[in-house]
């Protein structure tokens, strides 16, 4: 939900690949909806040369609507620790009429992520990374991607998309709810489904683990 790219750092330290991914943020001071946010990064996507897009978390329906449209040289999705609806179901989308930015203030978002990281065991290091990524936003525009978040429906863009998907799920995931990787499966049964042990910061906390999947997962990939 942050949108800054901070949260990458883990496993683009172990990219050893010749091809370096390209890291695409979305604007801090902006309020973009999905389908906002589907055109901005779509204008800044490979035209002539193929590539995968991994998408993490909130960006996991954005990716979804991305491919949903075809894109030319796209040969693959890598969907990690995301949802393709509603990731808390009714329940969520009834909480997004409670959601404000007073709620996404810099020192709330700095004491609760840091709580509900430590009971998960993470290490203070991660968490320093996932707060600097949290707080660059500006508190209306990340409770506007919230609430969006919320209340998001790509599970019908998911059945539309043609290329191969890899799913990485968190095994331990306290923000979304068990549905969101069975809704995935639903939409796409040949999406391959990828458990790691870890709670939903997967790519951040496992990314030794993560990196191996996604890039067995691009061997198995018609670069053509």
């Amino acid at each position: 939900m942050d949108g800054t790219g901070f949260l990458f750092e883990p496993i683009l330290r172990l990219w050893t690949e010749e091809t370096a991914p390209i890291v695409l943020s979305y604007p801090a001071d902006r309020i973009l909806d999905y389908k906002e946010l589907e055109s901005y990064v779509s204008a800044r996507l490979p035209v002539s040369e193929p590539y995968v897009l991994i998408a993490e978390s909130y960006g996991g329906p954005l990716g979804v609507l991305i491919a949903a449209k075809h894109p030319l040289m796209l040969r693959g999705l890598v969907l990690s620790a995301t949802y393709v609806r509603r990731p808390r179901g009714r329940i969520g989308n009834l909480l997004r009429f409670l959601i404000g930015p007073y709620l996404c203030r810099r020192s709330w978002t700095r004491f609760l992520t840091k709580s509900m990281m430590k009971l998960q065991g993470l290490s203070e290091q991660l968490i320093q990374l996932v707060v600097k990524a949290l707080v660059q936003a500006e508190p209306r525009v990340r409770a506007a991607r919230l609430k969006d978040a919320l209340g998001v429906e790509a599970f019908e863009d998911l059945k539309n998309c043609d290329v191969p998907v890899l799913c990485l799920y968190a095994e331990r995931d306290w923000l979304l709810a068990d549905h969101c990787r069975e809704d995935i499966r639903k939409a796409d049964p040949k999406a391959k489904l990828v458990g790691l042990d870890t709670p939903h910061f997967l790519l951040q906390d496992k990314p030794a683990e993560a990196l191996r999947e996604i890039l067995a997962f691009v061997k198995t990939l018609n670069p053509a």
